[in-house]
């Protein structure tokens, strides 16, 4: 059966276009791994180690400061990591499980020895690097909006988008308006007057985006 039959998302969209068997080998060695909440995958300036996938759970990429900035969320189906991979170079963002989490591990020995059997690998990885960096340009568009409640509200649909619509969005009001750039009041009345229009629903450090 080719991978296509039996394709659901959380595999990773990036394999898709890739030769069955080359897609089968890297789902074949990728090894999977519990994570506790809180826990620190890998730090900015890290060597790196392998590529990442999220079975189930919640990732957050933030930065390495003593109240690290979360500058998103990926959720199940996510690859991560990959740029460090291709160059070779440090880390240059931190990743933590935000929730627990189980992550799939393809370590860098590995991805060397299939792109030496699989030249077209390599393609796919720079195609999972240019989808992740077309992310992170959304990332700073959405922090150019001015108008405060425009901006959240491209977070929230952001984030919704990456971790699917009927997840919660598992975020404080504060982390939400660190992510936002306001003030935790600022965020707060905003989500009130999004929560009066049915477009969002607040939990204990939970938020619902429920517009489609």
């Amino acid at each position: 059966m080719s991978l296509d039959q039996h394709y659901t998302p959380d595999f990773g969209r990036w394999l898709m276009p890739l030769p069955d068997t080359l897609a089968e080998r890297i789902l074949a060695e990728t090894r999977t791994m519990p994570i506790a909440r809180g826990a620190l995958i890998y730090d900015v300036g890290d060597a790196p180690d392998g590529i990442y996938r999220i079975i189930s759970g919640v990732i957050s990429a933030h930065s390495r400061d003593a109240a690290p900035l979360i500058g998103h969320l990926l959720g199940p189906g996510a690859w991560f990591g990959e740029g460090a991979a291709l160059t070779r170079l440090p880390r240059v963002m931190s990743a933590s499980a935000l929730i627990e989490t189980r992550l799939g591990f393809l370590p860098i020995d590995t991805i060397e020895d299939i792109g030496n059997e699989f030249p077209e690998f390599w393609r796919g990885l720079a195609s999972l690097a240019a989808t992740n960096t077309a992310l992170a340009v959304q990332v700073a568009r959405d922090l150019m909006i001015t108008r405060p409640e425009d901006r959240v509200i491209a977070v929230l649909r952001r984030l919704a988008e990456s971790l699917g619509r009927s997840a919660a969005i598992p975020l404080s009001q504060e982390q939400l308006a660190d992510m936002c750039v306001l003030s935790r009041g600022a965020v707060s009345r905003i989500l009130s007057r999004l929560e009066g229009a049915g477009k969002v629903r607040r939990g204990y450090r939970e938020i619902w985006w429920l517009e489609e």
